[in-house]
């Protein structure tokens, strides 16, 4: 006989936790009794884990997190566990917690026979997690600079719809306090945000005193951060530009360039960084944070004994593959957004070429979780982000006078 792997974390964190015996997934690291094994989604007809289902009070239907109008996490201590999910009814629209948490409330449409770890109408009929089904990346092959832009262009709406004034949530605590270190004191400075999207990080920029253009191949990204510098003017220009191809704008014209998640998504990167070399002064700064290499590489994903859960507690780490091997691929995952392309490139790739483009690297840091995210995020989530690097920061000097391989036409 084996314990239910559920139960036996569950009774840690009651005072009289029952300890049920496996019957679904044997032999796997995590067997689970009849309670807290996978139901069917009443609309999709697919099964998914427990904690990734709730019941619709309305239509007393069970519905899984794919079908649901909407997710939520919510932070509340209970079985051991510190938070919960909740799912928007695709029936309903009426909030309902996952089973899980329903369990823990008594609110469990069949409580008396999960209490008693018995099988109960719903429950799927499968006696295995199915743990052939990996994700595989998909590698995109060649693109050019018109494939990428398009991707964006397509994603403009919803990237502008998930910011605010700090951006997301992976500026606000993670990425921007640590840039905006390596700037420095931006106060009279003539400043290029170099891919700057809807102009959010322009704008903050701006507000501290900087003299700022920010440009972006997408037209809709431009226009969004157009639209809002109408709204509140900051002083800000925004301009229709590839990184890669900055003619417009004269040599030696800005102090300070930031490319703030950009570089993944140039084609070019040697030209790029020629172009943001002939466009600073002597001396000036190019600061450059971007999804980590070693981290962001595919195929990745996290691993668990419960390939089915929702909770990356479960996990037992990060697995990531194929890590020198340069080229593009799809990224995918995020809520709402359509899939995009991501260049990826072994980290000696960036350092040399920063160095090829006539830089030298003077700091680099790998941000974790800032004072504010400490402050303002859970301690689940803090958790979470620490522990692999999303990121990484270079900031490079401008060395010498000459102007490398850059298009001499004249400019702003």
């Amino acid at each position: 006989m084996t314990n239910c792997y559920y139960c036996t974390i569950f009774a840690r964190g009651t005072a009289d936790g029952v300890i049920h015996t496996a019957e679904f997934d044997l032999g796997s690291h995590a067997p689970r009794c009849a309670a807290h094994w996978r139901v069917v989604c009443d609309c999709c007809d697919s099964p998914a884990h427990f904690m990734a289902t709730a019941f619709c009070a309305v239509g007393e239907r069970y519905f899984c997190a794919g079908c649901a109008r909407d997710v939520e996490t919510v932070s509340a201590s209970y079985f051991g566990w510190e938070y919960y999910y909740r799912y928007r009814s695709p029936w309903s629209g009426r909030w309902e917690p996952a089973l899980d948490r329903a369990i823990f409330e008594g609110r469990h449409p069949h409580q008396a026979a999960v209490s008693a770890g018995r099988e109960f109408p719903g429950l799927s009929t499968e006696r295995h997690v199915d743990r052939t089904n990996t994700r595989s990346q998909a590698w995109l092959g060649a693109v050019d600079d018109t494939y990428v832009t398009r991707s964006w262009e397509h994603n403009a709406e919803r990237w502008d719809e998930v910011f605010d004034a700090d951006g997301d949530e992976s500026r606000k605590y993670h990425g921007d306090a640590p840039l905006l270190s390596l700037l420095g004191d931006v106060r009279d400075a003539r400043v290029l945000d170099l891919g700057c999207g809807n102009g959010y990080l322009s704008r903050i920029l701006a507000g501290s005193g900087a003299e700022v253009v920010g440009v972006d191949p997408s037209e809709k990204m431009v226009a969004l951060a157009r639209e809002t510098e109408s709204r509140e003017p900051l002083g800000v220009t925004f301009e229709v530009a590839s990184a890669d191809d900055l003619s417009e704008f004269a040599d030696a014209r800005f102090d300070i360039i930031v490319a703030n998640h950009v570089l993944t998504a140039i084609v070019d990167l040697g030209e790029a960084l020629a172009e943001a070399n002939r466009v600073l002064l002597p001396g000036g700064r190019l600061v450059a944070l971007f999804s980590h290499p070693c981290f962001s590489c595919g195929p990745r994903t996290w691993i668990s004994p419960v390939p089915d859960s929702p909770r990356r507690e479960e996990t037992a780490g990060y697995v990531v593959d194929h890590y020198f091997r340069a080229g593009t691929y799809a990224m995918d995952g995020w809520e709402g957004f359509a899939p995009v392309p991501y260049i990826h490139r072994p980290l000696k790739e960036y350092w040399q070429a920063f160095r090829g483009a006539g830089f030298v690297v003077d700091d680099f840091d790998e941000p974790v979780v800032t004072e504010r995210g400490l402050a303002e995020l859970p301690r689940w989530r803090v958790a979470q982000l620490e522990r692999a690097a999303q990121s990484c920061i270079f900031a490079c000097t401008k060395v010498g006078n000459e102007v490398r391989l850059g298009r001499r036409q004249g400019g702003l």
